[in-house]
């Protein structure tokens, strides 16, 4: 049973083949028995995802890469972005299981806690984390969110001192802001060697990736073989484009 994680940029011009096949490797020893893992980059698009701008723009060629893996035979198809880019509109048009990563991570992050800190990689998206929070029935939830310091590129680079400056707006986030579970908000912090394990130690409290949790949520629902609902993601009317 194959699942598709499909990057938001063009990473085999940016950062190469090889950190593509990293995350395809760690994807695959995370997964269970049966699942084969695919990472396929995008043709086109910005090189890191900072903002809901640069979030709308990889939409198109999302729209356009999902319903070819449908055809290809993936049972399921992961958005390799926190942001979720596209999400709804690809449930509109695809039949087998899109999974959000910022959406599973925040979803399973209120089973194991009643505050959550949301790690950004700058910490200026407040807003941008709040408005997802309320729309996913959230917001009371909120106990902040906090940025280490570092871009996405950054991050993806595994710059030094990554892991240290997690640890500290974790800490800081249970300290000082009272949360009793942290997200991991941006994939490339996520793909970082060991993060979970460091930040859980380091503050105390639950750490939830979001590559893994959007990873075993499409395991689940393949598993039970069930889907997103048709009636609350209808087919769109296709319409001429001009």
């Amino acid at each position: 049973m194959r699942i598709l994680y499909q990057l938001s940029s063009p990473m085999h011009r940016t950062l190469g083949t090889k950190e593509i096949m990293r995350r395809q490797s760690e994807l695959q020893a995370s997964a269970a028995n049966g699942f084969e893992v695919v990472v396929e980059p995008t043709e086109t698009g910005p090189a890191s995802i900072e903002s809901a701008y640069d979030a709308g723009l990889v939409v198109p060629e999302l729209l356009r890469l999902g319903p070819a893996a449908q055809e290809r035979g993936f049972r399921a198809i992961i958005i390799g972005c926190y942001s979720d880019p596209g999400l709804d509109a690809l449930r509109e048009i695809l039949t087998i299981p899109v999974i959000g990563p910022g959406t599973a991570a925040l979803h399973l992050a209120a089973q194991l806690g009643t505050r959550i800190s949301v790690l950004t990689p700058t910490g200026r998206g407040f807003g941008r984390v709040a408005q997802r929070m309320r729309a996913l029935a959230l917001s009371p939830l909120l106990a902040s969110v906090r940025g280490i310091g570092l871009s996405v590129m950054d991050l993806a680079e595994q710059k030094p001192g990554a892991l240290e400056k997690a640890a500290l707006a974790a800490r800081n986030a249970v300290e000082q802001d009272g949360a009793d579970v942290v997200v991991l908000g941006c994939m490339s912090m996520a793909f970082l060697p060991g993060i979970c394990e460091a930040l859980g130690e380091r503050a105390g409290v639950p750490v939830v990736n979001p590559v893994h949790a959007a990873l075993k949520t499409a395991e689940a629902l393949i598993s039970m073989r069930i889907a997103h609902s048709k009636i609350a993601w209808a087919v769109p009317k296709r319409q001429e484009i001009f």
